[in-house]
């Protein structure tokens, strides 16, 4: 497919993948009405005739189309107020299975305390494995897929909320109501020593306050406030604690004229 130049329908495609059919890339907003400007320009990574759009292109598309609705702000695409924010609905019936994929750092987590929103406010399951793999594909090459036993998990009180007939999101599905798959022994080793990892690097980085620093005791300012002395705490007009020798000379001719 060729490129997009046109600034119309290059605003027209955007719209229609950010606002019009989100669910479809496996897309969504939060309340407030922002995603993650970094998950909007992986989904357009996807496509090769989207693959040269930046956080510049929709500046400029902001000037060029007054009423463009979207805006990237400290790295979230948002929505203007042109364009009322989505409001996904609470579902009683949810398909007997959705999917998530997770990364892989994630694994042991998941395993112990269930699916929980990382930096989202919800997490994205979708209806069929080809779309959670290609959302788990945005943050890791080679995320591991989840089964979720999505129509006992709302039987039991679990919330869920229809984005479109492909998407759907929690904001907590218990590890019962999870089918993980098996890792091999090499994959959870090296999980674990990616964990130890950062958490030696963690225990050993110097702290924020203490870059650059150094410290300073009482003694120090009590020595340079004595009278006589430098802020070294040397006497003044001496030099490493002795007295300088042309002071010394110059001291004996003067009592020399004075005798």
């Amino acid at each position: 497919m060729a490129t997009i130049s046109q600034p119309k329908t290059l605003a027209k495609t955007l719209l229609y993948i950010a606002c019009h059919a989100s669910g479809e890339y496996g897309l969504f907003w939060n309340p407030d009405g922002a995603m993650p400007w970094k998950e909007f320009y992986w989904t357009l990574q996807e496509d090769p005739s989207l693959r040269f759009v930046r956080e510049g292109h929709i500046r400029e598309l902001g000037y060029l189309l007054p009423d463009f609705p979207l805006e990237v702000r400290e790295g979230w695409l948002r929505l203007t107020k042109e364009m009322p924010v989505p409001e996904y609905p609470v579902v009683s019936e949810v398909p007997s299975r959705l999917f998530a994929a997770l990364r892989r750092q994630l694994y042991p987590i998941v395993s112990e305390h269930g699916l929980s929103p990382t930096s989202r406010p919800f997490i994205p399951l979708a209806r069929d494995r080809e779309l959670a793999l290609r959302i788990g594909k945005r943050r890791d090459p080679e995320p591991v897929l989840v089964d979720i036993l999505a129509s006992e998990a709302g039987a039991a009180g679990n919330v869920f909320f229809k984005v479109s007939d492909q998407l759907y999101l929690a904001e907590l599905v218990p590890v019962s109501f999870l089918i993980l798959p098996p890792l091999r022994r090499d994959a959870l080793a090296e999980l674990a020593a990616r964990k130890e990892a950062r958490t030696k690097k963690a225990a050993t980085a110097p702290s924020a306050g203490m870059a650059g620093s150094f410290l300073l005791d009482a003694a120090h300012f009590q020595e340079a406030s004595q009278p006589g002395k430098d802020a070294k705490g040397t006497r003044k007009g001496k030099k490493g604690g002795k007295e300088v020798e042309w002071k010394k000379h110059s001291r004996k001719e003067r009592n020399k004229r004075d005798a």
